[in-house]
């Protein structure tokens, strides 16, 4: 079974109705920790942490949950939703609106945590922001009880990480090598440098090459062209996570002789959700070096 990730949101991407939410989530209705878990878990239930966001104005816009090969492990995956205040969700003028994103699961595989993003209207695409940034708590009987003060400091982080898209937004990369580099950054994130020779010693895999790097920087619409680190950085994460860029394909061809080769192909969308942030908050920490 393929772990696709199941994203949800309007095309408007205004709030969503609760049925929506769980038909595409329905880990937020369990009450209980998995079974798997130790007495000394403490169960922190996504249900409640959504109504103290309610109380703090903060509506959900997106819901991700991870499917499980086995349906017994539904109710307990990973998931994530993602939320935007209502004086943000009824701004027509945002390019780029702020969000709270609550990560969850009930399986004992992961602290619950807070992070600040963003999300850009002219791509659909999501920002996670990257250090400085998250906030954790833990599943144990002595913390399940923070998440309000959980919530304060990561809304108190959201206008920071607005001046930091600004900032990127003004900084222009007029010198190649600082966008190059970059680029051969984010792509190290996904896959290694192909080789170059392929002999017994190469491991299989995917790999970027100088193709992959050109296939970075396309753009996909106008709003990206540009050499500002802002529309640099969001052309490389759109192509970094839902794929696209030619990558180099490397297998054994046959058991017996050990012989190798290489086939270029399409990189796939990432689809795991643990990955998705990983290489989420990675790039943010990157592009904002640059800035």
């Amino acid at each position: 079974m393929a772990l696709d990730l199941i994203y949800t949101r309007k095309e408007t991407a205004e709030a969503l109705d609760f049925a929506t939410i769980i038909d595409n989530c329905p880990a937020v209705l369990t009450e209980t920790a998995s079974p798997e878990t130790s007495g000394k878990y403490g169960f922190v239930n996504t249900m409640q942490a959504m109504q103290i966001l309610g109380d703090f104005g903060y509506k959900p816009t997106q819901a991700v949950q991870r499917p499980s090969r086995k349906q017994s492990h539904k109710p307990f995956a990973m998931h994530m939703i993602s939320f935007a205040h209502d004086d943000d969700l009824n701004n027509p003028y945002n390019e780029t609106r702020p969000e709270v994103l609550l990560y969850n699961s009930h399986d004992g595989k992961s602290a619950l945590k807070l992070y600040a993003g963003a999300f850009r209207f002219v791509c659909s695409n999501g920002i996670v922001a990257g250090d400085g940034f998250q906030s954790k708590l833990r599943h144990s009987s002595k913390t399940a009880g923070g998440f309000e003060s959980l919530l304060r400091d990561t809304v108190t982080s959201l206008p920071l990480m607005m001046q930091r898209i600004c900032k990127l937004q003004e900084t222009e990369l007029t010198d190649d090598r600082g966008a190059l580099e970059f680029a051969y950054d984010a792509a190290n994130l996904r896959w290694q440098m192909a080789p170059q020779d392929i002999g017994p010693e190469t491991k299989q895999g995917a790999y970027f090459t100088t193709d992959t790097i050109k296939g970075l920087f396309r753009s996909n619409r106008p709003a990206d062209n540009g050499t500002s680190a802002w529309q640099i950085f969001n052309r490389i994460q759109e192509n970094i996570l839902r794929g696209g860029p030619d990558i180099l394909s490397i297998t054994k061809a046959q058991k017996e002789t050990g012989q190798y080769w290489g086939k270029q192909r399409k990189a796939k969308a990432v689809s795991s959700l643990p990955e998705t942030v990983r290489i989420n908050r990675n790039l943010w920490d990157m592009a904002d070096a640059l800035a």
